[in-house]
């Protein structure tokens, strides 16, 4: 199985003097991959191998505003065509081959904030659970000529809510789909059409946090090192979650927390990692979140 998040893995990057080149390989009816990410400044350049291609911006031929910001034939005599993505583009940039416009891709434009992909295959997603925090985004992204599914919020097709806060297709036409958690708190989503199959997903918004703060008072202190230890050893409520009681952020809570924040508070030989000294989010892959 070829999913979508390892074609993006395969990107290939070179270094230039004013931003990145990103490649997308041009074969016979087809290009790979289908979806890059890049930043302002960036350059994407397309590169034939085989066939005959018209790369436009755009969604289609049918797309009122196809060709507006490149339109390129990319051929045995043109082998390359490159664009400069030189301003921010919030909702992307689809593209799409005039000789095979049923081929549609897109260049997410990196502005800052964090986007987690979700690839739509083979009637799953993947991953099933995104662990996120507020103000983050998750893309879903369809497999090429995958079937048609939907991305939908709810528990399935019997909630009553289903759909209130999002409903879209997830397909060739319409490949990728992008909504923004402001809220904290869990929210599952469904295929429509394949429910039946086990299609389901979750998102888990997790609150910001103040690492170090394990009392949870904005500020830390040596009240915070007193309040691991009585957790840790007095069964004392936890009143922050169990990320911020991480201080010393390897992934775990014991007694080397509150060392360590004793000994960034009184010998200065250890610096609390982010986020911190402000509240934030951690993105340090590892099994402690920060859910209310």
């Amino acid at each position: 199985m070829t999913g979508i998040l390892a074609t993006v893995a395969l990107v290939v990057t070179a270094a230039r003097a004013d931003g990145d080149e990103v490649f997308i390989e041009l074969f016979e009816a087809s290009f790979f991959p289908r979806t890059v990410e890049i930043s302002v400044g960036d350059t994407v350049t397309w590169v034939w191998l085989a066939g005959t291609h018209g790369i436009a911006s755009g969604t289609g031929p049918d797309d009122s505003s196809a060709g507006e910001l490149f339109d390129s034939v990319v051929d045995v005599d043109a082998r390359r065509f490159s664009f400069v993505v030189d301003r921010a583009f919030p909702d992307g940039i689809s593209f799409f081959d005039r000789e095979h416009p049923h081929r549609v891709g897109f260049i997410a434009v990196d502005d800052g904030e964090i986007s987690h992909r979700v690839g739509v295959v083979d009637n799953v997603y993947i991953p099933d659970i995104s662990w996120i925090f507020e103000g983050d985004t998750v893309r879903w992204e369809h497999e090429p000529m995958e079937m048609f599914h939907t991305v939908t919020s709810g528990t399935g097709n019997a909630d009553p809510r289903a759909g209130e806060i999002f409903d879209a297709s997830s397909s060739d036409e319409f490949p990728v789909f992008e909504y923004t958690f402001e809220d904290v708190g869990t929210e599952p989503y469904f295929c429509r059409p394949h429910e039946h199959l086990g299609m389901v997903g979750t998102v888990y918004v997790q609150n910001r946090f103040l690492r170090g703060d394990t009392n949870d008072d904005g500020d830390v202190d040596i009240s915070d090192a007193s309040a691991t230890l009585s957790f840790l050893f007095t069964g004392a409520e936890q009143v922050s979650c169990d990320d911020a009681l991480d201080a010393n952020d390897d992934g775990g809570v014991d007694i080397g927390d509150p060392v360590y924040t004793l000994n960034y508070l009184f010998l200065g030989r250890a610096e609390i990692p982010a986020p911190f000294p402000r509240p934030g989010p951690d993105r340090t892959e590892d099994d402690l979140h920060c859910m209310p």
